[in-house]
């Protein structure tokens, strides 16, 4: 039987309904700026009807509300994710190459090319005047100059290593910093949706840290529903794997290192942090994306069986061309004869020093010692009359024939495969501009489709002011007909209680 109050109770279930409602749009409106947030909404249902005698129906008695819920589409999360992660492998990609190309600085009036073209105009005007001993000193201070090049451009790479190894640090740091914020609010959104509630604001806060993690690593993010949680909304339990390790399960977390340092792989005297699980188990790079493996590619790669080709590669190829450069020159140069007669100098040592001191003990001159971070003129020409101009020794002082045979090496086009020592530069900073190229073109990709997908994002989580306004506006006159219902269903009841009966009297 329906109670004499049943319409109070439907109409202030709807005074409620109305009022949370309201208070859930506030908060929507309150976080239109607030990063990471997530437009949340009032989910209601009718309340249980009652059954009327005489099977005439269900009398509805109101609303029930049922939780507050983030309108949130996982899936745009986990395609935002990886794409984000991939624009930024790329832009760190891209931002490593560009500071390559500003050390190598090619072409331009101040590049290598254009010092390597100085030293052999000075070796065309040692030519016209062989005894000349201030054309002498002008091939020995380009030398200097070409040597002094390539040593600056391997430093400034050696350093750029050592900085980019830094950056590794610091990445690796984040994601544990990031790891341990996430554990910590698995345990409260955990402790908070035990009893079947939501935690939409921790929620948000975990989402917003995961999308920022992303960024450095390529993460999986599980879910395992806890079977003890109670109310339609069963709490879950969140792990987040790496290579398909965890780095955080629910409230634990594994954490990286940078502890060991370890001499690189391919640059002596160069120590660098090995990235690799806090409990001692290894991390294969070669399996992640995202910054972390742009940095270690830009770090470690050597180009060699399909590895990519960072600052390692392009040390190589300074290498390389230093020493074969030197080889093929002090050959030359060996054979020659100085002012007093004298032969078997060298013109380019590893550090600097003296030609005796690349000679081993079977008489071989170890060229393999040289490299772009120590190729120097040897001491031996501080003598200039050291050096060796002559082919003849007959025709000493005047003889400049061996400065010749130096001369034709700048179209020594078998000195390379890639050609003469110009061409080989040119070889070198074109690969490095596709390279720069591929990933200022990848990076911007990137971003376009990241933004696309944020975009996506923003649709259906982000807040719109003018959807919030209108239902502000809906949920107030809903509020104020509940009001009214009870006003009506008041001035029923005053009949009935005050005024039945009266009739007539």
């Amino acid at each position: 039987m329906r109670s004499t109050f049943l319409g109070f109770n439907t109409a202030r279930s709807g005074l409620f309904a109305a009022q949370r409602s309201l208070d859930t749009t506030g908060h929507n409106i309150a976080n239109v700026n607030t990063p990471g947030y997530t437009r949340q909404r009032l989910e209601q249902k009718s309340s249980t009807p009652l059954a009327l005698p005489g099977r005439e129906g269900m009398l509805g008695t109101g609303v029930t509300t049922v939780t507050i819920e983030q309108v949130r589409n996982e899936f745009l999360d986990f395609k935002y994710r990886k794409e984000v992660n991939a624009s930024s492998e790329w832009e760190a990609r891209r931002d490593g190459l560009m500071h390559i190309e500003a050390i190598m600085n090619e072409p331009s009036d101040t590049g290598i090319n254009t010092v390597i073209d100085e030293f052999f105009q000075s070796l065309q005007e040692l030519n016209k005047n062989p005894q000349e001993l201030t054309n002498r000193s002008l091939v020995r201070q380009r030398g200097v100059a070409l040597s002094n090049s390539l040593n600056h451009m391997h430093g400034q790479m050696e350093r750029m290593i050592k900085d980019t190894n830094e950056d590794v640090i610091t990445t690796v740091r984040a994601i544990n910093s990031y790891a341990n914020q996430i554990a910590r609010l698995n345990e409260k959104i955990f402790s908070s949706e035990v009893g079947g509630s939501n935690a939409n604001d921790l929620r948000d806060q975990r989402n917003l840290l995961i999308d920022e993690l992303s960024e450095l690593v390529d993460v999986e993010v599980i879910d395992v529903v806890d079977p003890n949680s109670k109310g339609e909304n069963k709490a879950t339990k969140m792990a987040i794997q790496i290579n398909g390790q965890p780095l955080v399960s629910h409230d634990k977390v594994n954490r990286l290192s940078t502890e060991d340092e370890v001499k690189h792989d391919h640059i002596e005297d160069l120590y660098i942090n090995k990235v690799k699980w806090e409990n001692g188990s290894g991390f294969d790079s070669n399996s992640i994306n995202g910054n972390l493996r742009g940095l270690l590619d830009l770090r470690d790669g050597n180009g060699k069986e399909g590895q990519y080709g960072g600052l390692p590669y392009y040390m190589e190829e300074l290498d390389r061309f230093a020493q074969t450069f030197a080889k093929k020159f002090n050959e030359i140069h060996a054979s020659g004869y100085d002012i007093n007669g004298g032969t078997d100098t060298l013109f380019f040592t590893a550090n600097g020093t003296a030609s005796s001191a690349m000679i081993d003990g079977n008489g071989n001159i170890e060229h393999d010692k040289i490299t772009a971070k120590n190729i120097a003129v040897s001491l031996d020409l501080q003598d200039l009359n050291k050096f060796a101009a002559a082919t003849n020794k007959e025709l000493l002082p005047g003889d400049g024939s061996n400065i010749l045979k130096l001369i034709d090496l700048r179209q020594d086009t078998g000195m390379f495969k890639e050609g003469a020592p110009e061409d080989y530069i040119k070889s070198l900073v074109a690969a490095l501009g596709v390279d720069t190229q591929e990933a200022i073109r990848n990076t911007q990709n990137q971003e376009f489709l990241t933004e696309q997908l944020d975009n996506q994002r923003q649709a259906v989580s982000g807040v719109s002011m003018d959807e919030e306004l209108s239902k502000m506006v809906m949920f107030q006159h809903a509020y104020n007909a509940s009001a009214r219902m009870v006003n009506t269903m008041d001035e029923m009841l005053d009949v009935i209680i005050n005024r039945l009966g009266q009739v007539g009297r």
